[in-house]
């Protein structure tokens, strides 16, 4: 997965390792600088040898600097944008997924994966390339020059470098399955968190405040454990290599001030090689720092390449069943949400042609929500047939439903920013004059006229500075600014008052006179002046008819009016 990505930028991370590369070539030579100004210089007092090693330190450190700069410019570029191209393709990808393939993973998670894992792979990049790149190649570049300095004291540095290497290799191993609970128990706070901040009004109406600060404690503590145990087995990895350098620098000493004195080596090859020896275990102390990354961006990696390689289920079907005629067709639908025996709809069969407004009742959980999904195509049927104009939605991209289909959903969503900007999500060229034309039809106009600032009057994020009405009106005035062949409404009128609502529905019978409309509600007077209402119970489609028929040979909807109507009178007393 990572591979794909950095393809794209395969020039930049050339131009970054290469400076990167002179980067650790100037600083390995410093200290064999160091050495030639310590036996050409300082042992045989020649001050003109240690003017013209010195000028070439500098040279050095000049060199070392500039080509740090310059690969840290490449390197940002290729972090930032493999971050903003995964950031961007989990975004399509979750936003054109139904709901049926978006099931398999909770908001909570997606959230996780779009923001934390993506971070954590961006670090590994960053890391690989700026760290673990450099770090390789200094303990070999420092390892070569040791050997070409004396080679039976670098062979002692040899020896202790692959017992630090198995041993980082041992922890990390443990660690991991620790880093793979952490990403769980932080989906599992996201999740807790989300539901407690949206549902706080319901939490402390029942008194279900201790009950989840509980559940959250659990969470958190469960994290807390995870990361004391991962930071625990690779902490110990930072003490061991220093207790491993001590031992190596003593070894180097003890060996080297002995052949120093016999004089088979030289005063500036052994400071040399203590430099190096040095320089290459500091880099591997670095490295088992930064190891402890990698099995965490193992989990974030897999996690990422879990999503991209989720396929949507719903894939459009050519061969897919047609029937004749315009005009909105179910024809003997039947369906079963996925891992369910109970039948949530069977033998659904109507059809809404432009022009007429038919309407679903029925009693929750009898299945009016299911037909709408269908129409969407957020599931498809398990059989019989769903079609738009003769097509069957199942041969239709989303983008060609969504512009047949205007569809106002039960739960009203706003987005933050002005009144303005939330009515031209549905036509994003409307005038000032359109938006205040529907704003006025939904009873909302003199509310923002009044209000001082008209039309830029601003919505706070998840419209808490609006009523529930408030917001199922403006939810409406933009459906209606829409232009398309049929509307939707799925019980989102029903926290309007009867007065309110039976005004928006007068202005919206004259607005949308020519067009399909699609209502779908659990009151009476929303479905009354339909010109056929769908009696729904259990999934199946019990009885049809205008109002004054269905009252009169209806069971079903004749309980439906009643129990309405008592309480219409309790309201009233």
């Amino acid at each position: 997965m990572l591979l794909t990505y950095t393809r794209r930028y395969s020039k930049f991370i050339a131009a970054q390792l290469f400076f990167a590369s002179i980067w650790v070539i100037s600083q390995l030579l410093i200290p064999r600088l160091m050495v030639d100004i310590v036996d050409f210089g300082i042992m045989q007092r020649d001050m003109d040898a240690i003017v013209r090693r010195g000028l070439l330190m500098l040279l050095a450190t000049a060199v070392n600097i500039l080509s740090l700069l310059v690969s840290l410019y490449f390197l940002t570029h290729v972090t930032a944008g493999i971050s903003r191209d995964l950031r961007a393709d989990l975004f399509e990808r979750i936003i054109d997924w139904s709901r049926e393939t978006r099931t398999v993973f909770p908001d909570s998670t997606l959230i996780t994966r779009t923001v934390n894992d993506v971070r954590q792979v961006s670090s590994f990049l960053d890391l690989s390339l700026r760290k673990i790149f450099t770090l390789t190649i200094t303990v070999i570049g420092a390892l070569a020059i040791s050997f070409s300095l004396d080679a039976r004291l670098a062979s002692i540095i040899l020896l202790i470098i692959p017992a630090i290497l198995l041993l980082g290799l041992f922890l990390t191993t443990r660690a991991l399955p620790q880093y793979a609970r952490i990403r769980l128990a932080i989906d599992r706070i996201n999740q807790l968190f989300r539901e407690n901040i949206r549902g706080i009004r319901v939490i402390r109406a029942f008194n279900r405040s201790d009950y989840e600060t509980r559940e959250f404690e659990k969470a958190t503590q469960d994290a807390g454990e995870a990361s004391i145990r991962s930071e625990s087995t690779m902490m110990l990895l930072s003490p061991l290599i220093l207790l491993f350098t001590n031992i190596l620098i003593l070894l180097l000493l003890y060996v080297g001030g002995g052949r120093a004195e016999a004089g088979t080596v030289s005063l500036g090859v052994l400071i040399g090689l203590l430099e190096y020896a040095s320089l290459s275990l500091t880099n591997i102390q670095q490295f088992a720092a930064i190891i402890t990354i990698i099995p965490r961006s193992k989990i974030s990696i897999d996690r990422i390449s879990e999503v991209l390689a989720r396929e949507e289920l719903l894939t459009l079907r050519q061969d897919a069943p047609e029937t004749d005629g315009d005009g909105i067709r179910f024809a003997d639908v039947d369906f079963s949400y996925p891992g369910s025996r109970r039948a949530a709809l069977a033998g659904i069969r109507f059809t809404l042609q432009k022009g007429e407004t038919k309407a679903i009742i029925g009693s929750t959980g009898s299945g009016k929500s299911t037909i709408l999904k269908l129409l969407l195509r957020d599931y498809d049927a398990s059989g019989g047939q769903v079609c738009l104009d003769g097509r069957n939605v199942q041969a239709l991209t989303r983008e060609e439903i969504s512009r047949m289909v205007t569809f106002v959903p039960q739960s009203s969503f706003l987005f933050s920013g002005s009144i303005r900007e939330n009515i031209r999500t549905g036509k994003a060229d409307a005038t000032d004059e359109e938006i205040w034309e529907v704003l006025d039809l939904v009873q909302m106009g003199d509310h923002f006229r009044e209000s001082g600032e008209g039309l830029d009057t601003h919505i706070a994020q998840n419209a808490v500075n609006l009523s529930g009405g408030q917001k199922q009106r403006i939810s409406i005035a933009r459906a209606l600014i829409r232009e398309s062949d049929y509307y939707v409404f799925d019980d989102c009128f029903s926290a309007l008052d009867y007065a309110t609502e039976k005004k928006i529905r007068a202005g919206m019978r004259e607005r949308l006179a020519e067009r399909g409309v699609l209502l779908v509600a659990q009151r009476v007077a929303t479905v009354r002046d339909a010109d056929e209402i769908l009696v729904l119970e259990e999934g199946v489609i019990q009885d049809r008819g205008s109002h004054e028929e269905l009252a009169e040979r209806s069971q079903v909807y004749g309980e439906i009016l009643a129990s309405q109507l008592k309480s219409e009178e309790v309201e009233m007393r």
